[in-house]
This record gives structure tokens, C-alpha cells and sequence, in this order.
């Protein structure tokens, strides 16, 4: 890649250009310094790991995106310390065969190390570089790594360990006068210089690598465009050709209910959406409510063939191999391979930082930065093969991070409804649930509340989210009524445990309960998945019923 394009392309995808320019040379300066670090971490997995001693040379996925990652801020930070553009390549060339060619003790030493034709040869090749101004970084790369003083293994640890170094020297910028003065065994050049012996080992360690320095840098613009070009033109929904009946449905609900301790059930237009799920592990890890991740592949990729099925709306119209091949079972294999690697990669991040949300369960990929290239680039060769791997990297970003947002929110509150909008690609919550579940009657209640009586305090019967919600006499006289049928539905004393149900009235007398402690445990006995509630006002007073449905399906196997 021609150097001056990728110098232009860092600056295109610069994130931080509005920002204060010593805010921007701090986040630059960090950055590199961090992705020195991250990248010396992989070279040290791939030197102690097992077959290290043999394969040390043969580089992975994670060292070549790496190189690519500290180069990037290489150039970043030269831009913002360079008012004009500043050719870190070429000028390192120029600083080299000064140094080599010089007649003084240090150039001495560097001579014999080389030799004197490798000497020579970098010497008189120094004098016409840059060959053109459209020279590229394999051109830099070939001509530099003639300088290197050792080789192999040997060369590798005096890279990794040198830059060290020079993350500390970059770093002594922001120390404060007295420390400058104080600390004195980490040299102070100027940045430029220090920028150009980066970029040189960086080159080195690919060469090692047997890496192309054009094709790291091709990498890198692949990662870094993934993320700068959120918000281009979505990929087509695969479905959207078919009958349909035969596609996803462009907005719908689905709502998760607890069915009992550490169980949920997922319900779509008042029908169970698939098995009841638990957590299928030892400790409690809100795997149950995982099933959201494959809402947010349909809200953001228009893709999910596990939920496809559920629904009854496989492709089986035409051509026999859409069913065969992206709805039948090695592509649900597929999804289900996905969704758990998202899960174990978001699970070991979070209990690696310890992020933990206000009310205790740790956030899987609590920020984007969390998703890395390297999951989505394994993500991608899951589906190999199948209609989803058209999507772009962003949108699994998307897909990755708002799903692990709402499962977030689901752990939390226990329960909760999930709006899928494919025509906007955005997944929603809400905390209320109401599936309009069609089944059976398990208990009634009715109560008659005044409304005058409803202007006190509400006598306890309501919570402060409760009292806030209702802010009229009359709708709290109802509240109270309806909250009272549902313990009465329940069989619990209506003068109890009103602390330990929450009541929220919703559009078209509709009703969403969240329970916890012995109301919860009654309402799992129950097997209560629903409500339905009625409200008369009659004179001063407000008369409710409120039913208790479960499942047909529960009844028939209680």
C-alpha cells in the first residue's frame, strides 16, 4: 500500500479530530502506548506457548492485526505533533545512512555488524529513497531490515524489548518538570525520531514474521473501516423477496416470563417462542434470557435461523435448498455456535475487568471497543457459506453490542418485553410484559377502591414508582384496585406482601405484574404467566377483576 494513502486514510478515520488538541495527543499518545503493549502480549503468547521453541516465527491472526494497530497510531500521533506532513518512513531512511555512514566510533560498531556488503548495499540504495512519492511500506521495509544488527529469535526480543522503551521515552511528555529532572535514565528526543525507530522495529518484526508490511496495513484499513463506516447502507433483508408469510415479521414483540426460579419462556403474539430455557450451568449467568442475542441477529442482520423455525416461517416456497441450507438444521448449528462463542468471549472480558452494572451482573462488552476484529473475524468464518456472511462487520457490532445491552437489562429486572423493528435494524426494551397469553384461568380476584381514599398515601399499597406512574386520584384508585385483585388471583391475603408486586397499567387495559419473594413463588405454583384485567368506575369507587392465566400447555402437564 502506497504509503501517503494510508497516511490519508488514518487521517480520514481519526475519530477524535474535533477534540482539543492536547485531549487529541493524549488519547494518540495512550493509544500507542497501549497497543505496543497489547501487541508485545501476543508475541509473548506465541514465544512461551506450547511449540513456541519451533514455530516462534510463524505469525497468527492477533500478532498481524496488532502490528497494524500500533502502526495506526504511529501515524496519528504524527499528525497531530506535525503541522505539515511528515514522512516518518523516509525520513527514518535519512537518519540511517547518516548514522551508518558516519566515521565515528558508534558507526564503527554498527559496520561490523552488518558487514561491510549489507553496509554498502543499504548505503547506496539510501541515497535514492524514497523511489517515488508513491512508494509503499514493503519498499520501506526491504531497505530498512538491511540495518538490522541480529537476527532471528534474538532480533525478535530486542524489538519487543526496545519498544518498550520507547513507549517510556514517548510517555516522559507527560511527566512534570521535577520528574523530568529527577528521572533521567529514559532518554528525551524529539517524538519524530522516536516514531521512526518504532516504525522501524514494527517492520523488523513483521519481516521475522514473513509478513508484508503492505498486507498489514491492508488489514488494518479492513478493522479500522469496519467501525468508521457505521451507518452506511444496511445489507438487504435475505428475506425479502419471499412471500410473507415466509419472512420475518417487520416489528413484533416477543416477551420473557419467568416460569420459575431460574426459568424463562419466550412468548410471541401469545404463544410460547420454543422450549423453556434455564441456564444450563452450575452458577447463576443469565444464559435463560440468551435467546434475546438471536432477536438482535434478526433486528440487525435480518437473519436467525433457529427463530425462523419457531416461527413457522422457514423458506420452503421455490427453491428447495433456501430451506435446505439457510433455515435447516446445520445452519441453526451455525447460529447456536455464534451466539455461544458471543456469550463466552462477553462472559471472560467482563470477569476479566470486573465491570459490573449498579445492580451486580457484569455487562457483556459493556462498550464497543470490547468487540473486537478478531471475534468478528471468527464470527464470520462460522457462517461461511451461509446468506449472512453478505453482512457487514458494523452490523454484527450492532448486532453484538445491543443484544448484550438488553440481555443486560433482562438479567436485571427478571423479566421484560423485547421490540424487534427490522425496517429501522434496532432492537428495544421495555420492562413490562403482557403476551395476551390465551389460556386458562388459574384465579380471580375483585376489589372495590375508593377513589377519595386513593388521595391519601395510598395507605402503603403503593410504591414510590407506583405513586409516580399515577399521578391522578383516580388512576391511583384503580392501581390499588387492580394490584389488589392480583394478590386476591393468587390467593394472598390482600392486606400482604403488596410490597412484593408491582403493578404497571399499560395502553388498552392492559396489565404487566413483576413479583418477587412468596408472591413470585405463588404465582410460579400457579404456573401464572398472564393477567387480564377489567375496571368499572362505579360512583365514588373504582371496582377491577383481575384474572390469572397459564399455559394451556402447563395445565395439560401439571
Amino acid at each position: 500500500m502506497k504509503v501517503k494513502d494510508y497516511n490519508a486514510f488514518v487521517k480520514g478515520t481519526d475519530q477524535y479530530a474535533s477534540k482539543p488538541p492536547t485531549e487529541r495527543y493524549a488519547i494518540a499518545l495512550y493509544g500507542l502506548v497501549g497497543e505496543i503493549g497489547s501487541m508485545v502480549s501476543a508475541i509473548k503468547k506465541k514465544l512461551l506457548g506450547e511449540g513456541g521453541e519451533t514455530t516462534w516465527d510463524q505469525a497468527n491472526d492477533e500478532i498481524k492485526e496488532e502490528l497494524g494497530d500500533v502502526l495506526w497510531y504511529v501515524f496519528s500521533l504524527g499528525q497531530i505533533l506535525n503541522k505539515d506532513y511528515f514522512d516518518i518512513l523516509a525520513n527514518d531512511i535519512s537518519v540511517l545512512r547518516d548514522e551508518i555512514g558516519s566515521e565515528n566510533e558508534r558507526a564503527r560498531r554498527i559496520a561490523m555488524a552488518l558487514g561491510p556488503d549489507t553496509r554498502l548495499a543499504f548505503l547506496e540504495a539510501a541515497k535514492s529513497f524514497p523511489p517515488s512519492l508513491d512508494y509503499t511500506f514493503d519498499d520501506y521495509q526491504k531497505l530498512a531490515f538491511k540495518t538490522a544488527r541480529t537476527d532471528g529469535r534474538v532480533l525478535l526480543e530486542v524489538c519487543i524489548t526496545v519498544l518498550w522503551q520507547l513507549g517510556a521515552e514517548l510517555l516522559r511528555s507527560k511527566l512534570p518538570e521535577i520528574e523530568l529532572e529527577l528521572n533521567k535514565k529514559v532518554a528525551d528526543r524529539p517524538p519524530n525520531i522516536v516514531l521512526e525507530e518504532i516504525t522501524w522495529h514494527l517492520c523488523a518484526i513483521a519481516s521475522l514474521y514473513h509478513l508484508s508490511m503492505d498486507e498489514v496495513v491492508a488489514a488494518n484499513c479492513k478493522k479500522v473501516r469496519f467501525r468508521s463506516q457505521r451507518g452506511s447502507e444496511p445489507t438487504p433483508l435475505h428475506d425479502d423477496d419471499r412471500d410473507p408469510k415466509e419472512q420475518f415479521p417487520r416489528s413484533f414483540d416477543v416477551s420473557f416470563i419467568p416460569v420459575s426460579p431460574q426459568k424463562s419462556r419466550m412468548y410471541f403474539a401469545g404463544r410460547p417462542l420454543g422450549d423453556d430455557l434455564t441456564d444450563n450451568a452450575y452458577k447463576d449467568d443469565g444464559y435463560r434470557f440468551h435467546d434475546v442475542l438471536h432477536l438482535a441477529l434478526i433486528a440487525h442482520l435480518g437473519w436467525s435461523p433457529v427463530v425462523r423455525g419457531l416461527m413457522g416461517r422457514k423458506r420452503k416456497r421455490g427453491d428447495e435448498k433456501i430451506d435446505e441450507v439457510e433455515d435447516g438444521g446445520r445452519a441453526r448449528v451455525v447460529e447456536e455456535l455464534v451466539l455461544k462463542a458471543i456469550h463466552s468471549e462477553g462472559q471472560r472480558l467482563a470477569e476479566e475487568s470486573d465491570r459490573c452494572a449498579i445492580d451486580g451482573p457484569r455487562r457483556l462488552f459493556s462498550t464497543r471497543s470490547l468487540i473486537s476484529f478478531r471475534l468478528l473475524k471468527m464470527i464470520r468464518m462460522f457462517v461461511e457459506g451461509h446468506e449472512v456472511s453478505r453482512n457487514k462487520f458494523w452490523e454484527w457490532e450492532n448486532a453484538i453490542f445491543e443484544g448484550c445491552e438488553i440481555f443486560a437489562q433482562l438479567r436485571a429486572e427478571g423479566q421484560g418485553t423485547v421490540h424487534v423493528d427490522l425496517m429501522n435494524r434496532r432492537l428495544t426494551f421495555a420492562p413490562t410484559v403482557s403476551p395476551d397469553v390465551r389460556g386458562a384461568t388459574v384465579g380471580m380476584g375483585m376489589t372495590a377502591t375508593s377513589i377519595e381514599g386513593a388521595q391519601a398515601p395510598a395507605a402503603g399499597l403503593l410504591s414510590p414508582v407506583e405513586m409516580e406512574r399515577t399521578t391522578t386520584p383516580e388512576r391511583r384508585a384503580e392501581l390499588i384496585s387492580i394490584k389488589q385483585s392480583v394478590l386476591e388471583a393468587l390467593g394472598v391475603p390482600k392486606a400482604e406482601r403488596h410490597d412484593e408486586i408491582e403493578v404497571t397499567l399499560l395502553p388498552e387495559n392492559r396489565i404487566s405484574v413483576k413479583a418477587t419473594g412468596q408472591v413470585q413463588a405463588r404465582a410460579f405454583a400457579r404456573r401464572v404467566v398472564d393477567y387480564k384485567s377489567a375496571v368499572t368506575r362505579v360512583g365514588d369507587s373504582v371496582i377491577s377483576t383481575v384474572t390469572a392465566i397459564a399455559d394451556v400447555g402447563d395445565i395439560g402437564n401439571s
